[in-house]
């Protein structure tokens, strides 16, 4: 999706006095850690980071590329097409508690970090269950939303997940929005067996074009319709929020740099009540890195520091599988601090 219907879908969410904001935070060996803030209007994830890291000392980051088949199965294409309907298909999630006119802030954000040896053994773990990390990761996330903030009767549990969709050379070195989604839908007593099928038929890069076709369709419609549309939207469609992976990266050579940070963190804005939690992940020089972010609209005056509770939760799930007690390398609970070469975007 290019900048010009992404960015402008997000302008004209802050319309409607949602948010997009999102943070880059990054943590070096000497034990601090920065936090950067970015507008997704102008901006999406990889972008960002590729922004920051003009402010490192060392190597240089290659954002990876958008794959598509060009030679597939009829039955590829038809089911990318199938699960773009069910996108759009009317459904409401049903929360213990939303109050949907909540002013936004994008504060309720935690956030962990692992060691390069706990990584290791989420990976081995999500193996020996013939599962990928992100499954593993999902199906934590999953079942501690729908125990903390669901309703007993929902089931169906609805999230988006975000797909970089930069496709050439010149895709590769932009800052700007990239990115389609795929939605997935599942029960929330599926198994983690179950969840992992569902995720890899969701991550159909015809599915993504798809996406990313209609919504450079609707961006062209204008503002106003596009206005209309967002004011609108959350009366028949609500996910529980947006999933975000964005990957691998390792930089042997940097593994030494004082000035290079030795894990990286991200989440996505839950800018709206439509889609109240955000989850990034990521590993960064070996260290998995896990951050959630709430709607102002989930969070209750005596409910302060909720995300934090249930990072918390997701994480002692987590430990389950391990045998052992999960314990971050760094977490949100940390002061950050901001260099002052590093203004907010």
């Amino acid at each position: 999706m290019n900048r010009d219907s992404l960015g402008k879908i997000f302008r004209v969410e802050k319309r409607l006095g949602r948010g997009d904001i999102f943070e880059v935070i990054s943590h070096f060996s000497d034990g601090t850690c920065t936090s950067s803030e970015y507008h997704h209007e102008n901006y999406d994830g990889m972008g960002a980071i590729l922004n920051e890291s003009e402010h490192w000392s060392g190597s240089q980051l290659t954002l990876p590329r958008f794959n598509l088949k060009t030679e597939i199965q009829p039955s590829y294409l038809l089911s990318g097409l199938a699960g773009l309907k069910d996108d759009f298909t009317p459904s409401k999630t049903r929360w213990k508690s939303l109050s949907p006119s909540a002013a936004y802030t994008h504060r309720h954000l935690a956030w962990r970090y692992f060691s390069a040896h706990d990584t290791q053994q989420l990976l081995f773990a999500a193996r020996s269950a013939k599962i990928s990390l992100n499954t593993l990761l999902l199906t934590a996330t999953s079942r501690i939303i729908a125990q903390e903030l669901l309703t007993p009767d929902e089931d169906q549990l609805r999230w988006l997940i975000p797909v970089n969709m930069r496709r050439n050379s010149g895709d590769l070195i932009s800052k700007r929005n990239h990115t389609s989604s795929v939605g997935m839908r599942f029960s929330k007593t599926a198994t983690m067996n179950e969840i992992d099928r569902i995720y890899r038929q969701a991550l159909n890069g015809w599915r993504a074009l798809s996406g990313d076709s209609l919504a450079r369709i609707v961006a062209s419609l204008g503002e106003n319709t596009l206005y209309r549309l967002a004011k609108h939207r959350g009366e028949r469609n609500s996910w529980i929020g947006s999933f975000s992976n964005l990957g691998v990266w390792n930089f042997p050579e940097a593994a030494d740099a004082p000035h290079w940070p030795r894990a990286v963190s991200i989440a996505p804005p839950a800018g709206t009540p439509c889609f109240p939690v955000g989850i990034g992940i990521m590993t960064w020089q070996g260290r998995l890195s896990f951050s959630l972010r709430l709607n102002a609209a989930l969070i209750q005056p005596e409910n302060t520091g909720l995300q934090e509770r249930i990072l918390d939760k997701i994480i002692d799930f987590l430990s389950g599988p391990l045998n052992k007690t999960l314990t971050p390398e760094g977490s949100s609970r940390t002061v950050l601090s901001r260099p002052a070469d590093v203004p907010a975007q």
